[in-house]
């Protein structure tokens, strides 16, 4: 995770903000306190959470001459904002997204502050994709469009879960410039396609909604694919692919919980069958079974050793 912030114009002009990527002047809003903080949640300038301040940010012709053919895809995270580029302009709200282009002026602001991720990509990745990138210029992208969703559920999901290799980062890259291009060209429903880049948002957004919601003992694989608008079969088959099944990863999940909260230190008043329960278990030998298998020890020796410690 790497983070830069600029607390005054003068940093700013002094280049703390290097072209190409952004090349950037800033028209602050008088009075306001000038604030712009940027964070590379992938450790790489294609994809960036920014924020500023009241205020303009300003590309000159100048400076877009001598830019580079990329195209960037800002996503809002703040409502109010414009911008105005090739003789048009929007206004976004929250979830919206804008195709802009890098050679071209702009001019993009908030009389209150505002704040996005911008995911930059070449011209040469969307022809590839058999995409064209111009015909999607300042068109406002609504956070209706499918594609878009699913790159937002997938750079969530990528934000916690971080990437641990170059060959992994080198195949998150290929997957975000899919959805970039998926979603200035989307015509409908996604839907539960083998698209690689896809599969792998789906799945991950699943597992996302598996880890906050795995304590409740109601929870099933139905539930989870109903809340990411696919169905059981599906996400089976994607489960499978990875090389997890649902119950596993649910009872491994369940399991560390309940193993955390016998090894606590402190006062625990709470019975086994309680901790269990507490944990998404419904069947206290179920539990205990699938207890000593995984730590090769019973529930109830974790808690006496712990307690022995104190």
């Amino acid at each position: 995770m790497q983070a830069l912030c600029c607390t005054s114009i003068r940093q700013w002009q002094e280049g703390l903000v290097q072209p190409p990527v952004l090349a950037l002047d800033f028209e602050p809003i008088n009075d306001v306190p000038f604030l712009a903080s940027f964070n590379l949640p992938l450790n790489q300038p294609t994809v960036i959470d920014c924020q500023f301040s009241a205020g303009t940010l300003v590309r000159r012709p100048e400076a877009a001459r001598s830019g580079s053919d990329i195209f960037n895809l800002s996503i809002a995270k703040s409502s109010g904002t414009y911008c105005e580029q090739i003789g048009r302009d929007l206004r976004s709200n929250r979830g919206d997204a804008t195709l802009t282009r890098h050679d071209k002026p702009i001019r993009v602001g908030s009389s209150t502050g505002f704040k996005g991720t911008g995911l930059l990509m070449p011209r040469a990745e969307f022809e590839a994709r058999g995409i064209r990138p111009d015909d999607a210029v300042m068109r406002r992208l609504s956070p209706q469009n499918e594609a878009l969703g699913l790159l937002r559920a997938y750079l969530h999901a990528l934000g916690k879960s971080g990437v641990d290799s170059a060959a992994a980062l080198e195949i998150v890259q290929r997957h975000i410039f899919d959805f970039v291009a998926l979603a200035v060209s989307w015509q409908g429903a996604i839907g539960e396609s083998n698209l690689e880049s896809v599969a792998d948002a789906r799945l991950r957004a699943a597992l996302g909604y598996i880890e906050t919601h795995f304590d409740d003992p109601r929870l099933t694989i139905e539930m989870v694919a109903r809340s990411q608008g696919i169905s059981a079969t599906y996400l089976r088959r994607l489960m499978k692919a990875s090389g997890r099944s649902y119950l596993k990863v649910v009872n491994e999940l369940r399991l560390q919980k309940a193993f955390t909260r016998l090894s606590e230190a402190g006062p625990d008043d709470r019975t086994i069958l309680d901790i269990a329960m507490r944990a998404g278990f419904s069947d206290i030998s179920n539990f205990n079974r699938l207890f000593r298998a995984r730590f090769e020890d019973t529930p109830s020796s974790v808690r006496k050793k712990n307690r022995s410690l104190r």
